[in-house]
């Protein structure tokens, strides 16, 4: 891209990031505040496999162009109901419900109770629980098996469905879904979602004021030579 292209973009960018500050009232996530130009995301997938390629595609039909960028992967930050997208070039081989493979993970905030975490890790391994954030992230081959799985969880921790209720559902959902029928659990989350703050647990301190005044020191004098 010519310098004058670049430039004009950057501009188009900021412009846009004003607007959605000026009609939201507020300002946007750091990392949603520019995007990647199309023509770039283009020579990025050149070479990627078709199917998270095509992904890529739907996701930029969907949301619009990414927020960041590295040769194996796009990032789009509050992507709809989802706090962030990443589509990867990579891709992980998973048979639940069938044979596929996940390079789509879409993360939401939601937090999980401790006791519930054996639940969700037998209910599918590609769901994952950053506890301290507060935040849920699902990866699978395109965004309404995310949904699903996603709205799944939430049956589990309320206790409306136990794990191999959910597995099941997910199996007749998914193929609802496939077929063109009513699968609302892969049309959109079923379940209020909390406000941005509302969730993450920070845990507790283990180690006494004094050791930790001790930890901070020992820290310095090594960075300063100090040490030794």
């Amino acid at each position: 891209m010519k310098p004058k292209d670049r430039v004009e973009t950057v501009a188009k960018t900021k412009a846009g990031a004003q607007q959605e500050k000026l009609s939201s009232g507020k300002e946007p996530a750091p990392g949603a505040r520019y995007t990647i130009p199309e023509i770039e995301v283009e020579a990025i997938i050149e070479n990627w496999p078709a199917a998270p390629k095509k992904v890529v595609q739907e996701v930029m039909k969907r949301y619009g162009l990414p927020n960041e960028a590295t040769p194996t992967m796009l990032v789009w930050h509050d992507s709809g109901p989802w706090k962030r997208t990443i589509v990867t070039s990579d891709e992980t081989a998973h048979d639940f419900p069938t044979p596929h493979t996940d390079y789509i993970s879409q993360t939401l905030n939601y937090d999980v109770p401790p006791e519930k975490l054996p639940e969700l890790a037998q209910f599918d391994g590609s769901l994952i629980v950053y506890r301290t954030a507060g935040q849920v992230t699902a990866s699978c081959d395109n965004e309404g098996a995310n949904l699903l799985t996603v709205n799944l969880m939430h049956d589990i921790v309320t206790g409306k469905r136990t794990v191999d209720e959910a597995r099941a559902e997910f199996g007749e959902q998914q193929a609802a879904w496939l077929m063109n029928r009513e699968a609302p659990y892969t049309e959109a989350i079923q379940f209020a979602q909390p406000s941005e703050g509302e969730t993450g647990y920070r845990d507790e301190p283990v180690m006494k004021a004094p050791t930790v005044r001790q930890t901070v020191e020992k820290v310095k004098d090594v960075l300063t030579g100090r040490d030794g």
